[in-house]
């Protein structure tokens, strides 16, 4: 019993090992399954856009194949002038016009320079526009009554291959009238204002030229006046100086015949005296001594000589009253 009991175990156990590993087998081969579908799928479509897309890249291809040959092109036949040449107004002044009929066709024999306005390098000669008389060294003013502008040049160039044409050319520096004539009357007002400056400069330098008239005249007069004092003082000084040199010389001649009043041989006894050495023996004849006024007659020992007082020997001022 026991033995049987344990073989349907084991026979449990092996079943259901076999069932999982059914499972595990089955899940593979959906894995895989699902793999290949996918797969086949992608394919199919990518197979279907190339498809779809193949006509698309043919034509943009022959388009750029087209695109790349070379197409003859027509030339483009002269445009017609927008204007009626039989109403241009007339020239203005300084400008030259140049008209060329329909039976003048063919290069008219210009060259241009390059910029705007185009200038008029040179004029081929046996051509139309040196039979016209078209200048070198002028400027492309108009062409069919249209001005040359530097945004339509290109346009308005073209109408020179038409024909009827009109070519107006002005010389180089040209301006118009109205210009010209802003140009002088601001000229005018310029010269005006310019003048009426140099009036006031002038008026101006005239007023400082008189200021400066007077002024010198003044100082001439202040000097004159400052001279003639001058000359004044200085002659009444020459005057004093005379007069004092007078009286002094007066005084001197009154002390020198005061002097000379005394008798000689007195005279000659003081003299003796005072120019005698220290200590030496004078006599005098006849008499006993001097007056004392005697020995002061000599300027180096008097205390007045001629009315002046003199410096009292030895140093020291005199006294003074």
């Amino acid at each position: 019993m026991g033995k049987k009991r344990k073989d349907s175990d084991d026979d449990k156990k092996k079943k259901k090992k076999d069932k999982d590993k059914k499972k595990k087998d089955k899940k593979k081969k959906d894995k895989k399954k699902s793999k290949k579908a996918k797969k086949s799928s992608s394919d199919s479509s990518d197979s279907t856009s190339e498809e779809a897309e193949a006509p698309k890249v043919k034509e943009a291809k022959e388009a750029r194949e087209e695109v790349l040959k070379p197409q003859k092109v027509a030339p483009a036949a002269p445009e017609e002038a927008p204007v009626n040449l039989d109403s241009l107004p007339p020239v203005e002044e300084g400008i030259l016009r140049f008209e060329f009929s329909t039976e003048e066709q063919g290069p008219l024999g210009l060259r241009f320079s390059g910029g705007s306005p185009p200038m008029i390098l040179s004029v081929a000669p046996d051509s139309f526009a040196k039979k016209k008389g078209i200048p070198q060294n002028h400027e492309v003013h108009a062409i069919n009554g249209l001005a040359l502008l530097p945004q339509n040049q290109q346009r308005v160039m073209q109408f020179l291959k038409g024909r009827p044409l009109v070519l107006d050319v002005r010389p180089l520096g040209w301006k118009p009238p109205e210009k010209v004539k802003e140009l002088k009357r601001k000229q005018a007002q310029e010269e005006a204002e310019r003048q009426a400056k140099m009036a006031v400069e002038k008026k101006r330098r005239e007023q400082v030229a008189k200021e400066a008239a007077e002024e010198a005249q003044r100082q001439a007069a202040e000097r004159a006046v400052r001279e003639e004092k001058e000359r004044q003082e200085r002659e009444e000084m020459l005057a004093r100086a005379r007069e004092v040199h007078k009286e002094q010389r007066e005084k001197e001649e009154e002390f020198r015949k005061a002097l000379e009043s005394e008798a000689p041989e007195l005279r000659k006894a003081a003299d003796e005296i005072m120019e005698a050495d220290y200590g030496s023996e004078i006599k005098v004849e006849g008499r006993k001594g001097l007056p004392l006024r005697l020995l002061t007659r000599r300027k180096e020992v008097a205390w007045i000589w001629a009315g002046e007082a003199q410096e009292i020997i030895g140093g020291g001022a005199p006294d003074r009253k």
